[in-house]
């Protein structure tokens, strides 16, 4: 896969165990651009990958937001820092309104919202000082579209539309892009705890007339953090056409 001209990449991943996580370690590695990535219960993957693909592996636990800082100050102050953040890393219970608690509630925002807020809050200054900055973060939401989600995850997922937006305006004039990829059904991860009806019913409305792969995700994720240099502050729908 070529990338920019600027071939002094360096990238953290977040999630890199996941089903879509692992397809952009794979594209990484096709483009030879050093990578660190976090896991937190796959182990043995983790160990895996990190020797296919001579990547860093590191456990971090995404809902403590010390130990995010912790590894992404470690990476920012490091010698080549990262110039490519992507952010893999989700929860979703299917939960009806009166089933999600307290600790569903804290878990997916801070998952799916404030691991990445943390990351980049550390990132960032690293990024502008060389006028070069790629933070790509994975959701399920477009903001024009009504989906049948969980409220906890449609909130984040709100959450972190709002937030790609701000960020973009706000790191634009430091040479950083900031996109969200919005992703539909694939026949891996989180997908997997969707009902056969639901699948069924998104094939139906699907003008692809199927469910998408983690390859298709990570290629949509992989042309941003390495292709795109003039789209920031966007949502990029990779989703079959729902």
């Amino acid at each position: 896969m070529p990338t920019r001209l600027n071939r002094n990449q360096y990238a953290l991943v977040f999630g890199g165990t996941g089903a879509v996580g692992g397809a952009v370690l794979r594209g990484l590695a096709r483009a030879h651009i050093p990578t660190v990535f976090t896991y937190l219960h796959s182990e043995e993957l983790a160990k895996s990958l990190s020797q296919e693909l001579g990547q860093r592996a590191v456990r971090v636990d995404l809902e403590k937001p010390e130990q995010v800082r912790g590894l992404s100050e470690e990476l920012a102050n490091a010698e080549t820092p990262p110039s490519i953040f992507i952010h893999c890393a989700a929860v979703s219970r299917q939960l009806k309104l009166g089933e999600i608690t307290d600790g569903d509630w804290q878990s997916t925002l801070a998952i799916n919202g404030q691991a990445p807020f943390v990351a980049c809050q550390a990132l960032a200054p690293a990024m502008a000082a060389r006028k070069e900055g790629h933070i790509v973060i994975v959701g399920a939401l477009d903001r024009t579209q009504s989906l049948p989600l969980p409220v906890h995850y449609a909130a984040s997922q709100g959450l972190v539309s709002a937030m790609v937006m701000a960020l973009a305006k706000e790191l634009g004039p430091s040479g950083i892009c900031v996109n969200l990829v919005a992703l539909g059904l694939l026949d891996s991860g989180l997908s997997r705890e969707i009902s056969p009806k639901m699948r069924e019913d998104y094939k139906t409305f699907s003008a692809l007339r199927r469910i998408g792969t983690p390859e298709e995700a990570a290629r949509a994720i992989l042309w941003l953090a390495l292709e795109n240099t003039f789209m920031t502050g966007k949502v990029l729908p990779a989703n079959g056409g729902i």
